[in-house]
């Protein structure tokens, strides 16, 4: 069983690792909008078998990246300001909700702990690993929430997202290196309220401070990506 496990594993690993190999590629212009992926074009430039590349094709067109034509392979779809906002427009309802669900179901030590971290991080050293601490506690919170919201269905929507925001995250850092540790620290004071508000038991606060967090977060994602297009 646990060697059956393990592939499985390793098969959605593979999977996840081509998902997000096609969004770096295709925020940094090395693909374009129109751009037609076959599955086995795919499969010998990346040196594994169809499968995982059917499925990161498929898992693509669940969160409007590309667009599958039978017996024709997959098409990129234009992504630009106006495709980011609606996603973010999303992302906002369904983690809102899942930050109101999961008040009162993430145990004190574990908010205690959340605050503890969100205030050092606050009046630490700006670093590489500071930084990186940052994004890791990030992913952290988020994930906190959306599994402890009592939802799956709620918890598989937001997560198969993750992998689409943490890429636009990581194209949006390497083009502004220069003002990063300012913004991480407005996201650090974020995530501190979201924690607190959850932590008060006040449902409507923790989605409230949820809600602005990523509001801000698609304000600064859509001026970094797409500030020279019109939208």
């Amino acid at each position: 069983m646990a060697a059956v496990v393990s592939k499985e594993l390793m098969h959605g690993s593979r999977r996840q690792t081509l998902v997000q190999q096609v969004l770096v590629r295709f925020f940094q212009g090395e693909f374009q909008a129109n751009q037609r992926m076959t599955v086995q074009a795919l499969a010998k430039e990346w040196n594994v078998s169809a499968t995982p590349v059917r499925e990161a094709l498929v898992e693509l067109e669940g969160i409007g990246i590309v667009e599958i034509f039978p017996n024709r392979g997959a098409v990129l779809r234009n992504f630009g300001a106006k495709e980011l906002r609606e996603i973010c427009q999303v992302r906002r309802i369904l983690e809102s909700e899942a930050t109101r669900c999961a008040c009162g179901h993430i145990t004190p030590h574990e908010l205690d702990k959340l605050k503890q971290i969100f205030n050092e991080l606050a009046t630490a050293k700006r670093t590489v690993e500071w930084s990186e601490s940052t994004q890791e506690w990030d992913d952290y919170l988020h994930a906190l929430i959306y599994q402890t919201c009592g939802s799956e269905r709620l918890a598989h929507e937001i997560n198969r997202y993750r992998v689409l925001y943490r890429t636009l995250r990581q194209i949006r850092h390497s083009k502004r290196q220069n003002v990063k540790d300012y913004e991480q620290m407005e996201e650090n004071a974020e995530h501190l309220r979201i924690v607190q508000a959850l932590s008060t038991g006040d449902p409507e606060a923790a989605a409230k401070a949820m809600n602005d967090h990523l509001q801000q977060a698609s304000i600064g994602l859509e001026r970094d990506l797409f500030q020279n297009q019109n939208s």
